[in-house]
């Protein structure tokens, strides 16, 4: 009798910490350009962090996901160092000798711990999409431009954009929110899983 109880105390409390360790990721919003036509053939993966770790395990992790189903990906770690990213001109030279068709980027828009959290101070793309989303170019100084964020913090507001290289042109944009209790590893496996849930919806990926 007393195993039983030792046995469902144990039980109590893994799923106790499986809850409490979880991260759910959901999107608030995304938008397409209903005139894109086809598929991206080639895609280049940009995560805009603060730390050249963080960027490549990131990027690292999504190019891993968008190759398991079949997608041709990279990362822009293996061609473009992370000291010269605000090199805006080096950048787009690199990008369109690469070979890449498509470039999807990623950035950190906001954090706030759930005590201070204040949906007015979210920053998303509105129903009408600005003019500075219409071209990647244009975009790049938005996603380095400096932002703040706490390290406690507990949800975490993220921007993917999809670009046309050739054109320049915004294909697709979500903007999702997280809120965790766990570290950052998790955070970022949710995060790949529903962009690429999404974009797939999207008929832009396999």
């Amino acid at each position: 009798m007393k195993s039983v109880r030792r046995f469902l105390l144990l039980l109590i409390v893994v799923t106790l910490c499986a809850v409490a360790c979880t991260t759910t990721t959901v999107m608030t919003d995304t938008w397409k350009d209903k005139t894109y036509q086809g598929k991206p053939q080639k895609i280049i993966v940009i995560m805009a962090a603060r730390s050249a770790d963080m960027r490549k395990l990131f990027e690292n992790r999504f190019v891993g996901e968008l190759i398991s189903r079949g997608n041709d990906a990279f990362q822009s770690h293996t061609i473009i160092p992370f000291e010269q990213l605000r090199d805006r001109e080096m950048v787009k030279t690199k990008i369109k000798v690469s070979g890449a068709d498509t470039l999807l980027i990623s950035r950190l828009v906001d954090t706030k711990t759930i005590e201070s959290y204040n949906p007015g101070l979210v920053t998303v793309v509105p129903f009408i999409v600005p003019d500075y989303y219409y071209g990647w170019w244009g975009y790049y100084n938005v996603v380095f431009a400096d932002y703040g964020y706490t390290g406690d913090v507990s949800v975490a507001y993220i921007e993917t954009n999809l670009y046309d290289v050739q054109t320049e042109k915004l294909i697709w944009t979500g903007h999702s929110k997280t809120e965790r209790t766990y570290g950052e590893q998790e955070l970022i496996t949710a995060f790949i899983k529903l962009m690429i849930k999404k974009m797939e919806s999207a008929d832009l990926i396999k």
